[in-house]
């Protein structure tokens, strides 16, 4: 059982020997850690292959996350006062329903009331008021964005993360705690209709990815999509115009056209519910194009 009394050591190896959760560490303020100064540098491990690859022990975000207890205990001894966090999605096998106070509890009550919300994994967050709720991920990918599964109630599926329990909220004090033991509380399969609220149907395939250009440029135009659907929820409009700047110098570099990186882009964007105006429907606007631009200079 994970309490206030139970170190972040203790809880390290009950999440990753137990649970077989994959987790890393947060910096006290709830951001990732720095990068180092090499994975800094612009083309270093920028897909998320690379960085699930890459060899240094928390640059990268989630991407870090580990079930080495070794790695995570190092992890725990570089940043003394970091936060225990674990990584949602198809890798850890689960999606997280954050209720956030206050404006969440009011959906909380609307979805209890609509049959919606089942009994499951849950932790009380720093925010009182707040709680995490833990279930089976279903497969395919389920997006994580602010206000995903309504008012003030955020999803964190692939490319999300949470902190964990017995980490101290940084500006409340307050400890995540579990509602009930991890490892015998049951963890529920997401009812179909919250599944139909957090993941709703796919925008049209306005346009296909071509894959006639370089196999080089197809692996690395892969990469910046999956940069753009796995960014973190409120960072999915910068992820896109980093992505951009990226797919730029690909075609700069005859790799792919301008039109092959902006189609594949754009429908990137409109399944991360980046508004078709911001992300720009035609490769003469949008935050698309400025980064495809920025990128061939």
């Amino acid at each position: 059982m994970i309490t206030a009394d139970t170190t972040r050591e203790e809880a390290a190896e009950i999440y990753t020997q137990v649970c077989k959760m994959p987790i890393f560490v947060l910096s006290p303020t709830k951001s990732p850690v720095a990068n180092c100064d090499e994975c800094s540098q612009k083309g270093h491990h920028d897909t998320p292959e690379e960085m699930d690859e890459c060899p240094c022990l928390a640059c990268h975000g989630f991407h870090a996350a580990t079930t080495d207890l070794d790695r995570v205990l190092e992890m725990l001894d570089r940043y003394p006062d970091g936060l225990l966090a674990g990584r949602m999605g198809v890798v850890s096998g689960l999606v997280c329903i954050d209720f956030d106070p206050p404006a969440g509890l009011p959906t909380m009550r609307d979805l209890m009331e609509r049959g919606l919300l089942r009994e499951t994994r849950a932790q009380f967050t720093g925010r009182e008021g707040g709680i995490h709720m833990f279930y089976k991920h279903p497969g395919g990918y389920i997006t994580s964005r602010s206000g995903g599964a309504g008012t003030g109630v955020d999803v964190k599926g692939d490319g999300g993360y949470v902190v964990l329990a017995p980490s101290v909220h940084p500006k409340t004090g307050r400890r995540y705690r579990w509602r009930y033991d991890w490892a015998s509380a049951p963890c529920d399969e997401l009812h179909p209709g919250l599944l139909d609220i957090i993941r709703p149907p796919e925008a049209p395939r306005r346009r296909s990815f071509d894959r006639t250009i370089t196999p080089r440029g197809h692996t690395r135009m892969v990469g910046l999509v999956r940069t753009v659907m796995e960014a973190p929820p409120g960072q999915s409009n910068s992820a896109l115009y980093w992505a951009s700047c990226r797919a730029g110098e690909l075609v700069a570099r005859g790799e792919v056209t301008a039109h092959q990186a902006h189609a594949a882009l754009f429908e990137a964007a409109l399944q991360r519910g980046i508004p078709e105006r911001e992300a720009g429907a035609t490769p003469d606007n949008g935050v698309i194009s400025q980064g495809l631009r920025r990128g061939q200079r």
